[in-house]
């Protein structure tokens, strides 16, 4: 976490001290278009609404109600901004407490969806590739990443699988949305391939396991990655303020959405630990009665 902050830090230090550099870019954020802001903050709820999607399939066998879990996953969200992955364990912890879930296939789970998230970005990487080459339309190449998944969909065996593959690559337009949103805020359009290509390297950058969403990492890769696709004497500077305004539209959405489920789930998590810890006081007291002497002997 520290580490994040310090990338993050040097990040927002790199661009006031070449604020005259992309002046152009920072006036044009003066004044941004009312609409724009609109589809930021619509499409990261919208890919809060997916992700709890995506885990409400992977726990089905669970029958967690479908308002617990997008609660939870927005909950997790914010706290998972605080040290040691807050957000992460504490749905392990509610997962066990609340439902019974061990935490190791809560944890499982949670690996099953970054692996669809990687198994995702590679068919991206891969349809931008083939689309370069080829110079085809990229709408065709665009539906690679949901076509290829959408065979898992067929057999029983794989179709969760399959269907979570497609809504990560849903939640990865999103992204590449908001990367959109945001070089149109600077006054600095660019294609939607790039903006492709960008969002999967951020996806990338939050698949990190130590850094909370790619905190300060996801940062300069989109800098970096923008100074290879973009012609701008400013790519570095550019791609990095696109990715600080895609994190000031997480935090804006996070904190009153977030809050709101912590608040709504707190008191249901103290009553399952309470009416837990009755249940083991239960348990507790029939063994011991059970080996207790009789008195009567």
């Amino acid at each position: 976490m520290l580490i994040g902050l310090l990338m993050l830090s040097g990040a927002v230090v790199l661009i006031i001290n070449q604020h005259e550099r992309i002046e152009p870019a920072l006036q044009a954020m003066s004044h941004p278009s009312p609409g724009t802001i609109i589809i930021l903050i619509a499409s990261m709820l919208v890919g809060l609404f997916l992700t709890g999607l995506q885990f409400q399939l992977l726990m089905a066998r669970h029958d967690i109600p479908a308002i617990e879990m997008q609660g939870l996953i927005a909950a997790s969200a914010l706290l998972n901004f605080l040290p040691l992955k807050a957000g992460l364990l504490g749905r392990i912890a509610y997962h066990q407490v609340s439902h019974g879930v061990h935490p190791m296939e809560t944890a499982k789970v949670m690996i099953l969806a970054r692996v669809s998230g990687l198994v995702v970005i590679g068919l991206t990487a891969g349809a931008l590739f083939l689309q370069d080459w080829s110079e085809g339309p990229l709408w065709a190449w665009a539906l690679v990443p949901a076509l290829v998944p959408g065979w898992f969909v067929m057999p029983a065996a794989t179709r969760t699988a399959g269907l979570v593959m497609v809504l990560k690559y849903m939640d990865l337009l999103l992204m590449a949305v908001r990367y959109r949103c945001a070089f149109h805020m600077m006054d600095q359009p660019i294609g939607f391939e790039t903006c492709l290509a960008l969002a999967s390297i951020g996806m990338l950058a939050g698949a990190v396991p130590f850094l909370s969403g790619g905190l300060g990492l996801r940062e300069w890769l989109v800098g970096w990655l923008a100074t290879i696709l973009v012609m701008l004497p400013t790519a570095l500077e550019i791609g990095i303020l696109a990715d600080l305004i895609n994190r000031a539209t997480e935090l804006v959405v996070l904190l009153p959405v977030g809050g709101v489920a912590l608040l709504w789930l707190r008191p249901r998590f103290k009553s399952a630990m309470e009416q837990r810890r009755l249940e083991l006081q239960r348990i507790r007291s029939t063994a011991t009665g059970t080996r207790s002497p009789d008195p009567g002997q």
